[in-house]
């Protein structure tokens, strides 16, 4: 039974935005956002909001990094727990760095923010300034990283073709993937990025095209394992989703919320409850542990909890979501509805 209807985290199907995981690289353009750093540091930035991976990435730079708060991972995900914090501390620059699906949802809202401006997308993130008032115009990717090898200016060029389409840089991400296939046809990370902006274009047999491609030069890379398993599932193919997320999760490392949140939607769909429960409970730990909400989590592991027919875990997990802050009043009225069915079970059955 589907208890409740309207809580989506936004890092489910980040349309392939975290797939790419290029082997260790040697170029400082490949190792950290060096390049945002660039463009910041002469304009005299004085509060930097910027994630915990930017800041470990750029760390020894001279950027002056807004002090940290509590909320700072929530806001990344929160656009409304965003805007409280810039009321608070009036950030003058935003810079993101890593995996897109890590910070979608402030990165859309900075997009569309009538007070920053986005100035630079490199391949590890994108910085955006209050104020500034010339658009951003991505330059053209046969001008961009011409000094490095094959393999990384492939590499650099796919990474930014993914960030440039998180920024809504549509056209420019197309171009950027074109030329990274061209320049490194033999590296896998460039056919898993083609394969990921396929698929937001839900071009589904060209994704899977690009993803057997990547398979063909690397068999268990986790990217193009973790495509496949979105493709197939956009594409309503659920057997072979839930056989690739089955894979990829054996492969990933443990602590990769993207994959296990993945892998806890398709075992869902595939009425895998005890593999589903155990993702879940891992998501909810590593939550905790980043101070991430934990409330959309809660709700499907009491989804999961409700389906194995334990009505008094579920209501637990319920309840615990219930609490979670900045619930939309359809959301409240979906946990409280779920919340006096699975009470109702909970008495028949001690009945």
């Amino acid at each position: 039974m589907r208890l409740v209807r309207s809580f989506f985290l936004p890092i489910a199907f980040a349309a392939g935005l975290v797939g790419c995981r290029p082997s260790p690289p040697v170029d400082a353009r490949l190792a950290s956002p060096i390049e945002l750093a660039k463009e910041a540091a002469p304009q005299k930035l004085e509060r930097i909001f910027a994630n915990a991976r930017a800041k470990a990435l750029l760390a020894g730079q001279s950027l002056a990094f807004a002090p940290e708060r509590p909320d700072d991972a929530a806001a990344l995900q929160s656009p409304s727990t965003w805007r409280r914090l810039d009321r608070a501390d009036r950030f003058d620059a935003v810079l993101l760095a890593g995996p897109a699906g890590e910070f979608q949802p402030l990165l859309s809202h900075l997009v569309t923010s009538p007070d920053f401006r986005l100035v630079r997308v490199d391949n590890w993130g994108a910085l955006f300034v209050r104020g500034t008032p010339a658009a951003y115009t991505p330059p053209p990717p046969g001008s961009v990283a011409r000094d490095l090898s094959d393999a990384d200016r492939g590499a650099y060029l796919a990474r930014m073709a993914l960030m440039l389409q998180a920024v809504d840089e549509v056209a420019a991400a197309k171009a950027y993937s074109a030329a990274a296939l061209d320049t490194a046809p033999k590296e896998p990370i460039v056919h898993v990025a083609a394969a990921a902006l396929a698929l937001t274009r839900k071009d589904y047999q060209p994704a899977l095209k690009q993803v057997q491609q990547a398979l063909a030069l690397n068999p268990h890379d986790l990217g193009a394992l973790e495509i496949a398993a979105r493709t197939f599932t956009a594409a309503g193919a659920a057997d072979q989703a839930w056989a690739v997320a089955t894979e990829l999760k054996s492969r990933a490392p443990a602590d990769d919320m993207n994959v296990l949140f993945l892998h806890a939607r398709l075992a869902s769909a595939a009425h895998a409850y005890s593999a589903e429960q155990d993702s879940l409970e891992r998501l909810i730990a590593l939550a905790e542990k980043q101070n991430l909400p934990t409330g959309d989590y809660r709700v499907y592991l009491g989804q999961c909890f409700a389906h194995q027919g334990l009505p008094r875990p579920a209501l637990e997990q319920l309840e615990l979501a219930a609490k979670a802050p900045n619930l939309s009043d359809q959301q409240r009225a979906d946990l409280d509805t779920a919340i006096s069915t699975v009470r109702e079970r909970a008495g028949q059955l001690s009945q």
